[in-house]
């Protein structure tokens, strides 16, 4: 009889636990549970449209979690009398896209805002992108999107 090595038996557990849990609460147990802290990369996401500048730093991500930190930058680059905008976007596990609110930049050009916050989602984060725009009061006037 053939010995099973750690790997095989965590893949046999994983899977029976998948057959337990259901097919996305597995999705995100084995996403999580596959992939060590040490693996998790920092990401930034970002994009420069007409008047604003802006990325969002990820210092740990893997895809897979629930809640990670991050912090948002914005950029307001044109002495226009409009202001600049960021926000963080999520993908869930269902491919639906969570629109976090919006961070803004109003000093004028030059002004450079960010903060640092935490995202937390039950349904999942499974791609994280951010949006920079350029706005008119509550009006956008341009906007970029970028995904890690």
């Amino acid at each position: 009889m053939t010995e099973l090595t750690g790997m095989q038996r965590r893949e046999n557990i994983l899977k029976k636990t998948a057959r337990i849990l259901g097919v996305a609460a597995a999705a995100m147990l084995i996403g999580t549970l596959a992939t060590s802290p040490a693996q998790a990369a920092a990401v930034s996401p970002s994009c420069k449209t007409t008047g604003a500048d802006g990325f969002i730093f990820i210092p740990n991500f893997d895809g897979a979690v629930s809640s990670l930190k991050l912090e948002w930058h914005i950029t307001d680059t044109l002495a226009d009398d409009h202001h600049a905008r960021i926000r963080f976007l999520s993908k869930q596990h269902n491919g639906k896209i969570h629109y976090w609110p919006w961070h803004k930049a109003t000093g004028g050009k030059g002004d450079h805002q960010y903060a640092s916050t935490t995202a937390n989602d039950d349904y999942g984060i499974f791609d994280v992108g951010a949006e920079v725009a350029r706005f008119e009061g509550n009006t956008k006037l341009n906007s970029c999107v970028s995904w890690a």
